[in-house]
């Protein structure tokens, strides 16, 4: 089984890297291995470049011993005008499993540009990002992620988000919803709730 880091590497520096480190323990230690070998400051490569980078790392745990592959490519982010509640039964994705396959179908059941995943009515994740929405006094973000992203959790203990329930119900009380993950920092990409378009069903 393969998991991914996607980590920003920005102008000299890896960011958020604890956080990263954190996920990463987690994974271990859920299934069990003992190899002590998954530190990030002795896997990453020391580097000396200005810009913006996406680090993609990915790790194998069907082996003995971890394997790692490293990619680095310069960022740019996406440019998303649109997105669309799709609701889906439930899936476990609470690690960041390299297999995608379940959140890949849901992304092609929509025309918009991304997806707001809801389960059972509430709201999750988008399809490579957790959501932040504006209620013209604070940011709140679904208490019912797929995933607890670095940038989330960084968020959430600077006390910059709030975490609560939201349903698909509540999306009309928003003004915008700002797209967040390790690459993207809160408002660095935001959409007009207007931009979210009717849900869906998929099974």
């Amino acid at each position: 089984m393969r998991f991914i880091e996607s980590i920003l590497y920005k102008n000299g520096a890896y960011i958020n890297l604890p956080l990263h480190q954190e996920r990463m323990n987690g994974v271990f230690q859920h299934f069990g291995s003992r190899d002590d070998s998954h530190n990030l400051n002795r896997i990453l490569p020391k580097l000396e470049m200005e810009g913006t980078y996406k680090v993609r790392l990915v790790y194998d745990m069907d082996t003995e011993d971890a394997e790692y592959d490293i990619e680095f490519a310069e960022y740019q982010p996406r440019k998303i005008k649109s997105l669309e509640v799709v609701s889906s039964k439930p899936f476990n994705y609470s690690m960041k499993f390299e297999d995608r396959t379940k959140i890949n179908k849901l992304v092609k059941s929509s025309n918009a540009d991304d997806i707001i995943i809801a389960v059972e009515n509430h709201i999750t994740d988008g399809s490579y990002f957790n959501l932040a929405f504006w209620n013209g006094a604070e940011w709140l973000t679904p208490d019912t992620p797929l995933l607890k992203g670095v940038r989330r959790t960084q968020l959430l203990q600077e006390g910059k988000i709030k975490e609560v329930p939201i349903r698909i119900s509540d999306l009309g009380a928003f003004e915008k919803v700002s797209l967040i993950n390790a690459m993207l920092d809160l408002g660095q990409l935001e959409l007009p709730i207007t931009a979210i378009e009717s849900p869906k069903t998929v099974g």
